[in-house]
Parts: C-alpha cells; structure tokens; sequence
C-alpha cells in the first residue's frame, strides 16, 4: 500500500516546472553546495559539493544514479569543483587548498596531490585550453595554473586589481566579478605570465557571476542580492559597452550562477531552481524551467548547475534536498490541484495541459484511487478546447481520492504529473469523513505534554507572534484555524525583538498529544498544519524537524516526518496511518524541534529554529469504500450485479467510470469473464 509520505523524496519532487523534466533524483546527508560534471570511458559523473566531502555520483542511468566515492576534507558550507583530463579539482574555504582527485578508475577516486600556494578559495575555473584559475583566495586576486600535468598543476601567472568573486574565460578572455564593487572586468589572457586589464565597468547591483556567449559578442552578469538581476550587456565594442536587457524572476528572490550552451543561458536560481532563456533576440525569454526547492528564502535551493555533458542532460545541486538530473524539453505536464470540496452526484473534471517541445503528444491518462486503495483506475483523457479533460464520479459522501497524470509523445518521452506518480499523487476529499480526533488548542487542552532538553524556546500554547529575518518570516504571526487565535508554537517571542531571542536552543523540545483511541478503525487519514524554520542563523539547515506516531502509548514510535527542510509558512500534511503502524487505542502523535550544536562556515551554534502545530484532525475512511463487485451500489452483491457485468462485457451497456471501476474486480482495466468469477467467488463467500 503506498504511503503519503509528503515530506518525503516524493514531496520534494511535486516541484512547479515548464519544458523541464525530472529524470533523476539523489538526496544527500549534507547540505549540498556547487556542482560539475564530466564524461569519461562512456559514462557521466556529476561531482557534488557537501558540507565535508564531495560526493562523485553515476549519472549515467539518470533513474538509478550511484555515489561511487566521497573525498573528505574541511568544513564549509562552500566547495567548488572543476573537471579536467580525469582529474576533479575542489576548491572550498575550510583551509583545505586545492584538492586534486584522480578519476582515472571511475569507481575509485583518489586524492593525488594538493595545491598549497592558497588555503581557502572561492570558486574556481579551467578554460578550454587546460590552464587552471583560483579567485577569492589571499596572495592574489586571481591565481593562473598550466595543467599539462593534470595531477601537478604549474603556476604561471596571476593578477591583482580587485577581489574577484567569479569569472568565466573563453579565447584568452577572462570575464571576471568584482563582487564588492560591482565591477566587471574583461582581461586579456593571450600572455598568462602577464594578463592585462582591457576593460572595467561599474553598475547597480551585485556582479557575482558571469558567461560570455559563444561568439563573445555578448555577457551575462548575475547579480547575488534580494531582487537580483540577471543582465544581458553588448560588449562588441569595449569603448561602449551597452546593457540591453535585465530580468529577474522574483523582487524577493535571487540568481546564483549563469552558463551558456547552444546560445541558451541557464541559470541556478536558489528558490526558483534551474531556469533557461533564450537570449537569440537579446532579451531573457524564459523558455524552461524547474523548481528544485519548496522552500521561499533568499539563498535557499538550487545552488550550480552543469549544462555540458553530452548527453544534454543537466545536473543540478539544491542546498537542502539534494542532485537533480532535468532534461530540458520533452513532454510537460501543467495541472491545478483540485480542491477538497462538498458531495455532488455530479461527476469531477479533471483537466490538465500538457505539451511537448519536440514531436507530438500521442496519450494523457489520468489514474485514480479511492479511499488509499491499492487499486489505480487508468482512464484516458480527451483533447477539448486546449486541454485533456476526463470526468470522473465519486461513489458517495465522504471519499478520499488520489490522482495523478501520464503524458506520452510520438518520440517515447513521457512525463507524469506529480512528478512522483502514485507514490506522491494528489489527494483531496470529497464530502465530509468521519472524524475520530481534533484538536485545534483554541478550546481546553488536556493530556498534552512538552517535554526535551532544549533550554530555551520551549513548546508552548499562544497566540503566536510573528518574526522576521530581514524579510524571511521566522514565526507565524496567526494560527491556521478559521475564527481561532492559540495553537502550539516554540517560544513566542515578542514581535519587535530579533527572532534569536527565543527560538528553540541547545537541545529538543517535544511535545506529546494525549491518547487517541483508533482501535475501532480500519483505515483513518491524519492531516495537520505545521509551520518550521531552520533554514537561517549562523548554520542554517543542520537541525531537524520530527514527527512520530506510537501505538502503545509512546512506548515506541514510528516516523512520519524527519527532514532539515524549512517551508516558513503553514504547511498542510496528509498521512494514510494505517500504511505505517496498526491501529489501538493507545495511540500517540509527537512533534519534535531541535537545534544542535554546529562549528560551522559562520560560526559555532545552531539555525534559528522555530515550529508551530495546529490543527490537527484524524477521520476516518474504513466505511468509505466502494465495495469491490457491488456495481450498483446497494451494499449487495448479488446476481443483479453479475448481469450488470455480464452486460458490459458483452457491450449491450457502457458503464460509467464509477461503474466500471467496481465492475473490474481484479483491476486488470479490463471487464471480462474473469471479473463474473470474481463477482460469483465473493457472492459465495
């Protein structure tokens, strides 16, 4: 029976895209940093920033993609990687040098040699031509290195006018960042032993990164700041350098990194995840797009992205979930999520768009469930007006329904809408379910407990106040419950003081619901609203949210939730119990909010953490099941129902999809003999 684990792999996936497909994903257990790739004896690498390691994984299956080996090193939230003649080279600021790997045996990288002229760095670059280049490090602002010897780098040059934050270098041009002054520069390389300056400018913003485009006639700059551009200059001539074009997705948000491939420009853009332009018109025209990140901050999700492997496929590192491996065009999937909504003998349209950049959608059909059953009923979507729309009868009052769509073109690409399929479908509620627990604190609260070691930033009954980190909310400022003012938040603090002042800290704080009795359930579905933070403070993202259930009290328990994602907002979860532990009467729920210790990149302490519960229902679905060969729905199954069967299969009556979903029995799609036995075993049953 499969699971609604929403804050699982799957959930991570429901993410917003356009002309952008998931084609493989690997969660980490460290935060992620930049990204490269290569390809090398027939097979393609991504090579993946962690904390304090870096990761090689086996991209070339994209949907079972491997680590095959981890090179450690310092601390940091910061490791920047670069691939040259099977050899990786990490730089990061954990005082580690430049560490040199061979990857002359695939599954087996090896630590070779060590660059120690710099102790941290930045980023770092190699061009086309072999030669080596290290910024943000002390001694010089930009160290240049020969690797003609791959695993032993010579230095033959360096340059020193600014701290430069990043830069590109292509025909002996370097395009480099002057973060802290927004300058650009553009330096001439053709003499490594002596590079000159041919041109800077200055502009507003923030120039933390920049491509050049294949021609050189043209540069994009990315500006790292709340509301940062992505710029589009003319520099065919240095004597009038011209910004034609500035976009940005999102005024609270920011772009990270640019590359250009195929005169498209891809950019890693934290929250709004790996983005692609067409720039041929000398505008940004979003042509694609996906959302690795759930989460809305400032410098949260998608950090690098490798757009150069041969097979076009696109790797990207997200912060806090991990590797994507996206493919850019294919078939796409666009669907507003049908609501929870009152009973109607009227069926439910589902329409979804869905479009392929290349070749032609050749089927969409949408699968459903009723009430978390195992079964799925395929039915194939009609093509009216622009969309593919079925309809779809819901058995009675009180039915849960899950659903996702497939797409496929003439060329063999497909695409499902959630990306995780019937592992992570939608799900709403039609009519009302019985509910067997609620609890929204607003009225007397009895037998809920708060227990942990935290020593500050306890859980706590109030009206919650709301803070902010800059203009990032740390704590709500409200409970979810309509005509309600109290729910369970950490610490409550003030909403003028700063949101350190009493978040959770220097343990867990834990807080127990009281006995739930659901001995008298089969099957019940837990939904709740939480709101967490963690992704802020001196080490964001290394402390973790908990949720278990126990059926014995609180003696033992089993996890819904275990995850470092921040959402810093009410989030709404949905889990089928009974696909994780028995039903008694002895059942607990607990929330659990930590902050660890960390001597981390910023310093030694924890994230700022903060967590809210409200909300919380339990109904149940155990009557709400459409019986299985009752085909017309008078809770018998009989020989009425046999000639029903016996009808459609013959093809004298067309059932309804409700119909045809009780008539199959054995859930094969099809109506047949088969199913007139089934119905004849349960009769004499």
């Amino acid at each position: 029976m499969f699971k609604y684990i929403f804050l699982s792999i799957f959930s991570l996936l429901l993410s917003d895209s356009y002309n952008m497909q998931l084609l493989g994903y690997l969660p980490f257990d460290q935060q992620t940093s930049d990204i490269t790739g290569f390809y090398q004896d027939g097979r393609e690498f991504a090579v993946v920033g962690l904390q304090n390691t870096t990761a090689f994984v086996d991209v070339t299956n994209p949907a079972n993609s491997f680590e095959v080996g981890r090179i450690d090193g310092g601390t940091s939230i910061w490791r920047d990687l670069k691939y040259w003649d099977r050899h990786v080279y990490i730089g990061t600021e954990a005082d580690d040098g430049i560490k040199i790997v061979s990857v002359d045996d695939l599954d087996n990288p090896v630590l070779v040699n060590t660059i120690t002229d710099v102790d941290n760095s930045h980023n770092i670059h190699v061009d086309e031509d072999g030669y080596f280049y290290i910024v943000g490090a002390d001694g010089h602002e930009i160290w240049i290195y020969d690797l003609s010897i791959p695993s032993n780098p010579t230095l033959v040059g360096t340059w020193d006018e600014e701290y430069i934050h990043d830069l590109d270098v292509k025909n002996n041009l370097a395009y480099a960042m002057g973060i802290y002054t927004s300058t650009a520069y553009i330096i001439d390389l053709s003499d490594k032993t002596n590079p000159q300056t041919l041109v800077s400018w200055q502009y507003p913003g923030m120039a933390h990164d920049a491509a050049v485009t294949e021609d050189g006639n043209y540069l994009v700059t990315a500006d790292e700041m709340q509301g940062g551009n992505l710029k589009l200059w003319d520099i065919r001539d240095y004597s009038n350098i011209n910004l034609l074009d500035e976009f940005t997705v999102d005024p609270t948000h920011s772009v990270h990194n640019v590359y250009i491939k195929d005169g498209l420009l891809y950019a890693s853009y934290y929250a709004d995840g790996t983005r692609v332009y067409d720039i041929s018109s000398l505008t940004f025209n979003e042509i694609g797009y996906y959302d690795t990140s759930e989460i809305d901050g400032l410098y949260v999700g998608n950090w690098g992205t490798y757009v150069y492997l041969p097979s076009n496929n696109i790797i990207s590192s997200d912060i806090e979930t991990g590797l994507y491996i996206l493919q850019f065009g294919g078939v796409t999937i666009q669907h507003d999520n049908i609501p929870d909504q009152a009973y109607s003998s009227n069926p439910i349209t589902f329409s979804a768009d869905a479009e392929s950049t290349s070749g032609e959608i050749i089927s969409v059909s949408m699968f459903y469930s009723f009430n978390n059953s195992l079964e799925w009923n395929e039915v194939p979507m009609d093509y009216i007006d622009g969309d593919y729309v079925t309809d779809i009868e819901i058995p009675n009052d009180g039915t849960v329904v899950s659903y996702y769509f497939y797409a496929l073109n003439n060329q063999d690409q497909e695409s499902y809408y959630p990306s995780g399929a019937e592992n992570s479908p939608v799900v709403f509620v039609v009519g009302d379910l019985p509910i067997v627990y609620s609890q929204d604190f607003d009225s007397e609260v009895n037998g809920w407990t708060v227990t942990g070691d935290a020593v500050g930033g306890l859980w706590e009954i109030a009206e919650p106040n709301g803070t902010f980190y800059g203009d990032v909310p740390v704590a709500p400022d409200n409970d979810v419950t309509l005509l309600g003012e109290l729910c369970y938040v950490t610490g409550n603090n003030a909403p003028t003081n700063s949101p350190s002042n009493d978040d959770v800290d220097g343990g867990e704080t834990i807080l127990k619901s009281d006995l739930i009795d659901l001995s008298s359930e089969d099957k019940v579905m837990l939904t709740y609203y939480r709101w967490y933070t963690n992704n802020l403070g001196d080490n964001p993202s290394t402390d973790i949210w908990r949720v278990d259930v126990s059926n014995n009290g609180g003696g033992t328990w089993v996890s819904l939730e275990n995850t470092n994602i921040s959402n810093n907002s009410w989030d709404k979860k949905m889990f089928f119990l009974d696909d994780y532990i028995s039903l008694t009467s002895d059942m607990r729920l607990r929330f659990i909010a930590e902050d660890t210790f960390y001597d981390g990149e910023f310093g030694s302490g924890g994230s700022i953490v903060e967590a809210a519960i409200d909300d919380i229902l339990i109904q149940s679905i155990s009557s709400n099941n459409t019986v299985s060969g009752d085909i017309n729905f008078d809770s018998i199954v009989d020989i009425l129902d046999i000639v029903m069967i016996i009808n459609f299969a013959l093809g004298t009556t067309t059932p309804t999809s409700l119909e045809f979903y009780s008539a199959d029995v054995n859930s094969d799609n099809i109506i047949d003999i088969l199913d007139i036995v089934n119905v004849i075993n349960i009769i004499l049953d």
